[in-house]
């Protein structure tokens, strides 16, 4: 059970819990006051192909944060393409966003659902939040499949503003899959 102040709008399992305004052509995004709301807003921003939005819901300790945003792959996918990862930052996340919308058709969207979502860690300077995922990205490329899964570990921190980011991202393969065919996998074919 989440604790009050992170249960905003959260429907575990259910494909897009929240309904944020729209905020013309900065599509569905509602000021992060609380780990939940980041989470809404990451889920938003794949759904409406918005990469401003998605930038957002990472710590950027460049312009707005004090912490430096990490992402760390799923084992094989980081083996791999370890010196990919190895220099992983915001602007790389950016990059592989864009690359990933470029490849999904006019009409189409990404979808990502959670289940078993769960607070890990709470203290008022960071929140973790654990989750399995599945990621549908209707993309065109052969390699990746469209249908991604994987456990995924996030720290959410709040900024100087009193705003919330992801500032740590742990991508994992399910316990249960025999395949390592995660969200890293995606991320490396569309930065590679």
């Amino acid at each position: 059970m989440l604790p009050d102040h992170l249960h905003h709008g959260w429907r575990s399992g259910l494909r897009y819990p929240y309904t944020g305004r729209a905020t013309g052509s900065r599509g569905t995004f509602v000021p992060p006051t609380s780990p939940m709301i980041v989470i809404d807003n990451l889920r938003n921003a794949l759904a409406e192909k918005n990469t401003e939005n998605y930038a957002l819901c990472l710590a950027d300790n460049q312009t707005r944060s004090n912490y430096q945003f990490v992402f760390e792959p799923s084992a094989e996918v980081r083996a791999r393409y370890q010196t990919l990862f190895d220099s992983w930052s915001v602007a790389k996340e950016r990059q592989a966003f864009i690359s990933m919308s470029a490849r999904i058709a006019p009409g189409q969207a990404a979808e990502l659902t959670l289940t078993s979502l769960t607070t890990s860690y709470s203290s008022p300077d960071s929140v973790v939040l654990l989750s399995d995922y599945r990621l549908f990205v209707p993309h065109n490329i052969e390699t990746v499949p469209t249908t991604l899964r994987g456990t995924m570990v996030l720290t959410v921190t709040p900024e100087s503003s009193g705003q919330w980011s992801i500032s740590r991202w742990i991508d994992a393969r399910l316990p249960t899959d025999s395949a390592e065919n995660t969200w890293s996998l995606l991320k490396a074919n569309l930065a590679n």
